[in-house]
């Protein structure tokens, strides 16, 4: 089943409907605190399995919802102005203007296009093939979700979530130019047209984009009681409605490397579902967990790439590989220090191996904060942060957060490192997070 959409429409439809919990976007404050489990926040209960739980051993009962959450951001690779950069290779790579009145044989032609076409071109494609990608993607939750009942009288806690979440990345996969010799016809001609047309080109801009529905439902319960503390475990069931696309399209024939990442995408649709399972110690004065998540390892098919008329092997190869998303299981940790009022809290999360997005990036998060967690509607909660990506782009981020009357929360990542975009510099990747939730 197959269906179409535009990136920038899809985010506008997100915005007023629902948004999701990916691995490159942490949701709410978790983009600050990590995937620590901790009482101020809803979204604690979506990381962690066995985090819901932990209420139970200072209350009979509790409910909890998510009024909204919803986030976005970007991201760029080490390119100075990526798309000014790309155009400008697609018009190398088109005729070039020979001065016969100063090049007058075939091997004068053959050397200047070599030191003026191919070695300049094959060193800004490499560049591009190695850092040239370009990210946007929006996420966020169901209005009412996650919705949380914890109740001694059930033995624990429940936890639905519903959540959609959409990326698009664009990569360039390059096709070097081969070195020019005199006895090619083309020089010949140019010798005597004063234009030389390049071979056909099989350098490439690949878009792939996602689109990612999750209903999820938890139960954690306590399983260990002690005066030092209570351990609490939990399991989660999610099903996965994803559409995939991938499209390749050469550099020479595109209207525009921004209009090639901002075009219109076919879907693929696929289905799955996954498993997470967890434990969590609770002490007065500290916390510290672990959980799997997609343990059972859901894959889902993208749509093959329509290469007729390549003859690159070596595009080809590149462009048939990664044809299908694995959620690869992933371990993560966590640890929180409290002060005796448990206002004052510091956490610390590990992803202890690395795994891929949708689009093939690969994600494998450390992250350190400290908070002022506050229990009065007029004092603000707030929060700063360390997040670094220890896998894949290896950026990293100061974060920081708001609660105001205990309810609404604003989070952003800023990006350490910085690129040229239009002409003016930022930072090379942010993401920003809003929310509001309600307990009862």
């Amino acid at each position: 089943m197959k269906h179409t959409f535009k990136l920038t429409v899809l985010s506008a439809m997100l915005c007023t409907n629902a948004f999701a919990d990916p691995v490159y976007l942490p949701p709410g404050s978790n983009l600050t605190y990590g995937s620590s489990s901790n009482n101020q926040s809803i979204m604690s209960s979506v990381a962690n399995p066995a985090a819901a739980a932990a209420i139970l051993s200072r209350e009979d009962s509790q409910y909890r919802s998510s009024i909204i959450s919803i986030g976005g951001g970007y991201e760029f690779g080490k390119i100075d102005d990526l798309y000014k950069t790309i155009d400008s290779t697609k018009s190398k790579l088109a005729a070039q203007t020979v001065d016969t009145a100063t090049l007058t044989t075939t091997a004068a032609i053959a050397n200047y296009l070599n030191t003026n076409l191919v070695t300049p071109v094959n060193t800004v494609m490499s560049a591009l093939q190695q850092d040239g990608n370009a990210s946007a993607y929006f996420a966020g939750h169901v209005p009412l979700t996650p919705f949380v009942v914890s109740k001694k009288g059930w033995g624990g806690s429940f936890v639905l979530d519903a959540n959609v979440s959409a990326i698009a990345n664009m990569s360039f996969v390059a096709d070097h130019v081969a070195t020019i010799n005199a006895g090619d016809a083309a020089v010949a001609t140019a010798l005597s047209t004063g234009t030389y047309t390049p071979a056909a080109n099989d350098s490439t801009l690949l878009v792939k984009a996602a689109v990612v529905e999750e209903v999820g439902l938890g139960y954690s319960r306590p399983v260990l009681n002690r005066e030092n503390g209570d351990l609490t475990a939990g399991v989660r069931v999610k099903y996965y409605q994803v559409k995939l696309a991938s499209n390749a399209q050469r550099l020479i024939n595109s209207s525009g490397s921004k209009n090639t990442f901002n075009a219109s995408q076919t879907y693929t649709s696929n289905s799955g579902m996954g498993l997470d399972v967890g434990a969590l110690w609770t002490n007065k004065r500290y916390r510290a967990g672990a959980w799997v998540a997609n343990l059972n390892k859901p894959s889902f098919k993208y749509n093959a790439n329509d290469l007729t008329g390549y003859t690159s092997a070596g595009v080809i190869s590149q462009l048939n590989t990664a044809a299908t998303y694995e959620m690869k299981p992933q371990l993560q940790l966590e640890g929180a220090a409290y002060s005796e009022s448990q206002n004052w809290v510091v956490n610390g999360g590990l992803d202890a191996n690395a795994v891929k997005d949708p689009v093939g990036r690969d994600f494998q998060w450390a992250t350190l904060s400290a908070a002022y967690a506050t229990n009065s509607w007029w004092i603000p909660g707030a929060r700063i942060g360390y997040r670094s990506n220890r896998a894949g782009s290896k950026l990293s981020y100061l974060t920081g957060g708001l609660t105001l009357f205990k309810a609404l929360s604003l989070d952003i990542a800023y990006g350490l490192d910085s690129v040229t975009v239009d002409g003016k510099s930022a930072p090379r990747s942010f993401m920003a997070n809003l929310g509001v939730q309600m307990t009862f």
